[in-house]
């Protein structure tokens, strides 16, 4: 398939111009309806499980037993799928795989409508692990097609909206789900069938891309597809130091996702829309940092800033904890009450800068690892980053709760992984030699 030819603009604004381009707006709705259906999904039954005892719904196990197994419930596909997935991108064409993983997801989200509709939790976490599978499968397509479409200076610009717009989703997918699920008829079902059928329509304008390995073998051996994608990848030292550098920024960007709650309630003693504001603040921190990074780096693919953005991540945690005010009383302070204390402003602009920061160290290594991978294997080699990310953040979610157990306050547990992120400075120029 041949390309246009991009028109070189000195102000770097034609990179929206993406958006009116069919070899990227339909991946890109499609990818961010997705990520906001997950997570829908995973939040409506959290909430629904967390306050079953006013809803008179009764529950297999206590609810923070049931609350943590959904967790888990969209990590485990990744680690037993995505060999399969990448194997399965490379064989086939790939915008005809994405209309198939849409038309499963419209499928997911019937039983998710009458799932909500009857307060059925076990329904509702088999499809929690139906919808990580899909995600599994779905996710090394997103990756790979990029390429297919998009031209080497496009790639940065590319990547940043997807990313971008992916951590918008997620934001918007957890806030709707906690608020529709309280909501009567039925809403969170109705918004669920909604955006999954909008995914499959937009699917339906992606452009063909060329196949990338057709004689790929498709092995159902969990063990062995995911030994072949992993000695794949370990083959170069780029695609192997880029994947791990990936891998590095989502187990950091877990800890502080998964503990913001507590960090509102435990150390800021601030109430649900607190967190709700920690939240956003640090999804669109993560997309400031992905849109910005084709200006910073002028469409050249290039990790120059990664180290300066570890950096920046380490820096403006340390930042965010030392200037975190002890509370001012034992009540929850409201999202009003917090923001008339100037120490909560820095601790807002700092929790943003090291989602900036991290927005900036995260799009370029994609970006790498697309262009570095040949055509034929780059759908395997995503699948061996996804592979890597879901172990990186099982150990780190294990570890966490073995710190905590242990009498860690949150606040050392961001210590913690600040310091630990002090060595990927190394690393990370060890990328870029």
């Amino acid at each position: 398939m041949e390309l246009e030819t991009p028109t070189i603009n000195p102000l770097q604004n034609l990179k929206y111009r993406l958006f009116l381009k069919q070899r990227f707006w339909p991946i890109f709705v499609a990818t961010s309806l997705g990520a906001f259906n997950d997570n829908l999904l995973r939040s409506g039954l959290v909430v629904l499980i967390a306050y079953s005892g006013s809803h008179g719904i009764a529950l297999p196990a206590r609810p923070e037993i049931l609350v943590t197994i959904c967790s888990a419930l969209l990590v485990i596909p990744l680690m037993l799928f995505s060999s399969t997935a990448g194997a399965l991108a490379d064989k086939y064409e790939k915008s005809l795989l994405v209309r198939f993983c849409k038309i499963a997801e419209v499928s997911i989200m019937c039983g998710a409508y009458y799932g909500f509709a009857h307060h059925d939790i076990l329904l509702l976490m088999s499809l929690l692990f139906v919808s990580g599978t899909h995600t599994s499968f779905y996710s090394p397509i997103k990756f790979s097609i990029l390429p297919d479409h998009l031209h080497n200076k496009e790639l940065l610009a590319g990547n940043g909206f997807m990313a971008g717009g992916s951590y918008l989703a997620v934001l918007c997918g957890l806030i709707a789900g906690g608020l529709l699920v309280e909501s009567t008829g039925n809403i969170i079902g109705t918004v669920a069938l909604a955006v999954a059928f909008s995914g499959w329509l937009a699917s339906l304008f992606i452009l063909p891309s060329p196949i990338a390995h057709p004689h790929t073998k498709i092995s159902l051996n969990i063990w062995k597809g995911s030994k072949d994608i992993i000695a794949y990848a370990c083959r170069d030292k780029t695609i192997m130091l880029s994947i791990f550098g990936l891998s590095w920024f989502l187990l950091v960007g877990s800890v502080f996702m998964s503990q913001f709650a507590n960090y509102a309630q435990a150390v800021v003693r601030a109430d649900n829309e607190v967190y709700i504001l920690f939240l956003t603040v640090f999804s669109v921190g993560i997309a400031i940092g992905s849109l910005v990074c084709d200006t910073l780096l002028k469409g050249e693919i290039s990790l120059k800033l990664t180290p300066v953005a570890v950096f920046g991540v380490s820096f403006f945690t340390y930042l965010m904890v030392a200037v975190t005010p002890q509370p001012i009383s034992e009540e929850l302070q409201t999202i009003h009450v917090f923001l008339t204390l100037p120490q909560h402003w820095i601790v807002l602009g700092s929790m943003t800068m090291v989602a900036v920061c991290g927005g900036i160290y995260m799009v370029p290594l994609y970006a790498t690892l697309q262009s570095h991978t040949p055509a034929e294997y780059r759908s395997r080699v995503m699948a061996a980053s996804n592979l890597s990310d879901s172990v990186f953040m099982t150990v780190i979610a294990l570890l966490s709760a073995l710190l905590l157990s242990f009498g860690f306050r949150i606040t050392d547990l961001f210590l913690f992984v600040a310091t630990l992120n002090l060595p990927i400075i190394y690393y990370a120029r060890k990328i870029t030699a």
